[in-house]
């Protein structure tokens, strides 16, 4: 099976932002694997990668942020893959799957393959990962595997998930966190299974070590069971200063940079000697709210917010305009986005005013404000406060490491907003659960407005592609109607690397997993 349930994304999600970004910031954004040199790929060498996050963990299952991706999926691979341009569900260590009714869903699994430790990939570890992720107390994917009534090894290499009730994400949800096996031996040779810092998996890279905020290393699997990596392996630096982390590639002391913004995009494709890229993405800055308590549990402080902001002002003065500039959380000709609502929100202060007024706020509101600590996330809060400031709405910002800030807002429920990058899911409908739903971790309300479980629920039990898009419409002015969140803008992947890197793919998800990247002698 190598179609997703849903179709592939229509090109014309490609096309569309290509056009939009390259018009309105005039900077090169096609893919890499589009633009590289026509040199034949060769093996060896050491890749020295940057990347401007430590990972909250190297554990798929309980870490939180998608920067960590970065890093783990040289490590682990998933139960289902997908296209990095088209989002299409492809074969991984599951070879295919099916729906054999609308409440069971049967893996078969690929044979001959090994985790990192020797031991045996197969039905017995499926199942295994699958109940951790389930029943693990630091498990961050309950929520994504809540549907699961039971899983079985049904064969040596079939394993069958019966479910609580239909739910047409699943393949799409084993690409992700949940689906990245870990090997069991692994966990249950840990001190209480936990293998944050000992991560292994069956993916083309080995892990070797992790010096928090210094430096991640693997090493070449060379018992990989699909395509050998070319790499001998990879030194991933950690510096969390956006334009330290371009000068040490400018330097000649790293290969590549990732998750770069727009500013050193610029500066970088001024040097003749590097080679500057943005790619289109489903990554999205926002703020989640706790509309459970506090102020936001007010609609109108909510909707308040949204009107006082202009998105293509942020697009444009926080990403170079390389981005989308409006409220949706998926980007313009994406599949899932409905183009009559994504500019839902466009900036009124005067209706922002009034709404505040209506709230009980007339002489303004304070909003008490998680942000991360590095240098571009100071600058989007800086922004967002002045825009958010003229309708009397001040921001009172901490700032902090990126799982710091989630253990403050979602987990200790401190504070009243979160600002953040989310988003990166393959199935619109799981983006919607993983924020909304009040199993969600990123949901610190952990309520559901009335209406909202209909329309989720509905989305879940859908399996035709145009019936599910028009519920999924539904759920986009659901969302904005109630103001669930604060979007702010769309980004771009963007990375900076020298000439001699080939074959690097950040994806849509911006999900890199470097086994075909080589580097020319």
């Amino acid at each position: 099976m190598t179609t997703s349930l849903f179709g592939k994304m229509p090109d014309l999600t490609r096309r569309s932002l290509l056009a939009g970004t390259a018009a309105a910031g005039g900077l090169a954004l096609l893919p890499a694997i589009a633009r590289a040199q026509e040199a034949q790929p060769r093996s060896g060498g050491t890749l020295r990668a940057v990347i401007p996050f430590n990972p909250a963990a190297l554990d798929p299952l309980t870490g939180r942020n998608n920067p960590d991706f970065n890093t783990l999926l040289m490590m682990f691979d998933a139960l289902i893959g997908f296209d990095p341009q088209t989002l299409e569900l492809q074969p991984m260590l599951a070879t295919s799957w099916k729906f054999t009714d609308p409440t069971t869903l049967v893996l078969e699994l690929r044979q001959g393959v090994e985790f990192h430790d020797g031991t045996p990939f197969n039905a017995e570890a499926v199942v295994f990962h699958l109940k951790r992720g389930m029943e693990y107390d630091r498990s961050n994917v309950k929520s994504d595997l809540a549907v699961v009534k039971q899983v079985e090894a049904t064969g040596p290499y079939q394993v069958s998930i019966a479910l609580k009730y239909p739910d047409a994400t699943l393949p799409s949800v084993l690409t992700d966190r949940a689906g990245l096996v870990v090997s069991p031996a692994s966990v249950k040779a840990a001190a209480d299974g936990n293998v944050d810092r000992a991560p292994v998996g069956t993916g083309p890279f080995k892990f070797v070590e992790w010096q928090d905020n210094t430096i991640i290393k693997v090493t070449k699997n060379s018992n990989y069971w699909g395509d050998a990596p070319y790499l001998d392996g990879i030194d991933v630096r950690i510096v969390n200063e956006f334009n330290t982390a371009v000068r040490t590639v400018t330097a000649g002391e790293s290969d590549i940079v990732l998750n770069m913004s727009s500013q050193q995009m610029a500066v970088a494709k001024r040097d003749p000697n590097l080679v500057a890229e943005a790619t289109p993405s489903m990554i999205y800055y926002t703020a989640f709210l706790n509309y459970g308590q506090g102020p936001l549990a007010d609609v109108r402080v909510r909707q308040a917010m949204n009107w006082a902001l202009d998105r293509p002002v942020l697009n444009k003065v926080l990403w170079g305009g390389l981005g989308g500039g409006h409220c949706s959380m998926f980007p313009s000709g994406f599949w899932a986005n409905d183009p009559a609502t994504e500019n839902f929100y466009t900036k009124d202060l005067d209706r922002a005013k009034s709404l505040l007024k209506e709230a009980g706020f007339a002489n303004g509101i304070q909003i008490d404000t998680f942000t991360w600590a590095d240098q571009a996330a100071v600058q989007r809060q800086e922004v967002l406060s002045a825009q958010l400031a003229e309708a009397g709405i001040r921001l009172k910002v901490t700032p902090a490491q990126p799982a710091q800030t989630m253990q403050y807002f979602l987990t200790e429920k401190k504070g009243h907003m979160l600002l953040t990058p989310t988003g990166g899911l393959p199935d619109p409908a799981t983006a919607y659960d993983r924020q909304f739903s009040a199993t969600a971790y990123r949901n610190a309300a952990k309520t559901e407005l009335p209406g909202y479980r209909e329309l989720m629920d509905e989305a879940m039990s859908t399996f035709d592609n145009a019936k599910r898009q028009q519920v999924l419409y539904k759920m986009q002015r659901f969302v904005l109607e109630n103001a669930l969140h604060l979007p702010q803008f769309s980004s771009a992947g963007i990375i900076v690397r020298t000439p001699k890197v080939h074959g690097f793919n950040f994806s849509l998800l911006q999900r890199p997993r470097f086994h075909k990247v080589w580097m020319e002698a």
